[in-house]
């Protein structure tokens, strides 16, 4: 055991470093660290705090994005504002204001070049719940109709004439407004089309 007089690293420092952890297994084991010191004269209080701050859910570090995330998205100062973004559009779909859902906000980050075309429903999943915190396990993994990633083309090719395809023209709407809402991070302009 440490003495007294020495400096110990700060437990806010230990539980942000935790949450930045790609998976909950290496999560645990800074839980099981603060356990161990809360059964050795540690702050109980502070150490069930921390605890439960750490396993309530993984925030994805700006310094360290996910390699799902194309190099551009994982800079430090785009990250941040992804991140910002991520939050922005998770409020506006718990809202229920316009439609939308994450399936949506995944096709677009896939045409827009944000993730790899190989990312899976699942792995989003944990992606976006990552960079919002509290958000729980399957909340967007179960939030849309996925088959939306089936369509050959992206969502700038689908045609805007709800009498020839009303669901691709209500898609194409609803990509559109997400777009728009990455634009500080895109390479390109996104034209308001609707």
């Amino acid at each position: 055991m440490a003495d007294n007089n020495e400096t110990g690293i700060p437990l806010g420092i230990i539980v942000e470093y935790a949450k930045a952890q790609s998976t909950q297994a290496r999560r645990q084991a800074f839980v099981n660290l603060i356990r161990f010191w809360a059964d050795n004269g540690g702050d109980l209080e502070a150490a069930v705090k921390a605890i439960l701050e750490i396993q309530g859910g993984q925030v994805i570090s700006a310094g360290n994005m996910p390699r799902e995330f194309m190099p551009y998205y994982r800079s430090e100062t785009i990250a941040v504002t992804l991140i910002d973004i991520i939050r922005k559009i998770d409020e506006r779909i718990a809202a229920k204001e316009d439609n939308w859902d994450w399936a949506h906000v995944m096709r677009v980050m896939i045409d827009e070049g944000i993730i790899l075309t190989n990312t899976t429903p699942n792995k989003f999943d944990q992606l976006i719940c990552a960079m919002v915190p509290g958000k729980g396990r399957d909340n967007v993994r179960k939030n849309g109709d996925y088959n939306i990633l089936d369509r050959n083309e992206p969502w700038t090719q689908w045609t805007k004439q709800s009498h020839l395809n009303p669901q691709e023209a209500q898609d194409r709407t609803i990509c559109n407004m997400i777009a728009i809402e990455f634009q500080p991070v895109l390479r390109r302009k996104i034209i308001m089309d609707y």
